[in-house]
């Protein structure tokens, strides 16, 4: 199994700053790509009151020039702007970190759409064209698009430079190709990554007992193909201390309380206990290793992206948890047949 780090989100909760939350992702991101994980990640929101990283190509870049063997994952929200835009920020990061972007397109909060302008019907319209307008983009060749809210090239003057009426884009991504992943954080989203034959991800809202049905589904619709890689977020905090649990409590609470009010999740957010049980990966080290196996046994997962940084988290608090993970956790899914203490280098 690989482990990536994040999604990060670079709020400012509690008594960190903004600039705070963007070096907070840096340090991680550069601890990560030294000590054994395989990817770090950054998502998009629009319009959060803590400031939740509204420009992820941004975040992503200066993760690359930090970094250099992690695959770096975005998760960009599509449907809000011309996809063209998503296309290039995307091909530029590849070319950046030397081929090491994966793309992941998530769904716009109700709020989100609603500052846009855009309806619920003509967003799920949108997004779909956005996916469409994306394989065609980073395909080695030139392309046109006709679409209900998109045509591209439009408008082309008399003495155009692209008289062909087509448009490539450059510069092409440094990869054969570009990882396209869809986000299923959302019905639709789901349904389309299997009608397309693309890749998902399920998300942190997505309850425990609820993925394996999920990923049925999907499986019962999607070309064999497509169903690998499997990817699962989940909030992950592992600490030596007598009672993980209550020392990300409260950014928990936090945490889900958002996602409530953005729409995408139902629940108690005050119900940490419930939590830890649904949609949180928390423990010492024997106990994460124990939660992450059994997802793995019902889900056979590829790829669990850790969300270790809580909303409010210090950079202390953080790195103390992925070095707890990377040395004792990571080792026993990349190594299960080897004794233990060599596992972890004991």
């Amino acid at each position: 199994m690989r482990f990536g780090l994040g999604p990060f989100a670079a709020e400012q909760a509690g008594n960190i700053s903004w600039m705070e939350a963007y070096e907070i992702v840096g340090e991680a991101a550069r601890q990560a790509d030294s000590t054994g994980f395989d990817s770090v990640w950054v998502a998009e929101r629009q319009f959060s009151a803590d400031g939740y990283c509204p420009q992820p190509f941004i975040a992503a870049a200066n993760i690359a020039a930090k970094t250099e063997s992690v695959k770096i994952g975005v998760l960009p929200i599509a449907g809000l702007t011309h996809p063209l835009y998503l296309a290039e920020d995307a091909v530029v990061l590849d070319n950046l970190s030397g081929g090491r972007a994966i793309v992941v397109p998530i769904n716009a909060a109700s709020h989100e759409r609603l500052a846009y302008g855009i309806t619920e019907d003509d967003y799920q319209e949108r997004y779909r064209e956005t996916i469409e307008v994306l394989l065609k983009a980073w395909a080695p060749k030139a392309f046109r698009h006709e679409g209900k809210h998109w045509t591209i090239p439009a408008g082309l003057p008399e003495h155009t430079p692209i008289p062909s009426g087509t448009v490539l884009v450059q510069p092409q991504p440094a990869q054969f190709e570009l990882p396209l992943l869809i986000g299923g954080f959302w019905a639709y989203g789901r349904s389309l990554a299997a009608e397309m034959g693309l890749p998902m991800v399920l998300g942190a809202i997505s309850d425990n007992d609820a993925l394996n049905s999920l990923w049925s589904d999907y499986d019962a619709v999607a070309p064999a193909a497509a169903r690998r890689p499997k990817m699962l977020i989940r909030d992950v905090y592992v600490s030596a201390n007598d009672d993980p649990l209550s020392e990300v409590a409260d950014m928990a609470s936090y945490q889900f309380k958002r996602y409530s009010e953005w729409g995408m999740w139902q629940g108690d957010p005050a119900d940490v206990t419930g939590l830890s049980k649904s949609s949180l990966i928390v423990g010492n080290p024997e106990q994460v290793i124990e939660q992450i196996a059994a997802l793995d046994s019902v889900n056979g997962l590829d790829h669990l992206i850790c969300r270790m940084h809580f909303p409010g988290m210090p950079l202390h608090q953080l790195l103390a948890s992925m070095s707890l993970f990377s040395r004792e956790v990571i080792p026993e899914f990349r190594m299960p047949d080897l004794p233990k203490q060599i596992r972890r280098g004991i």
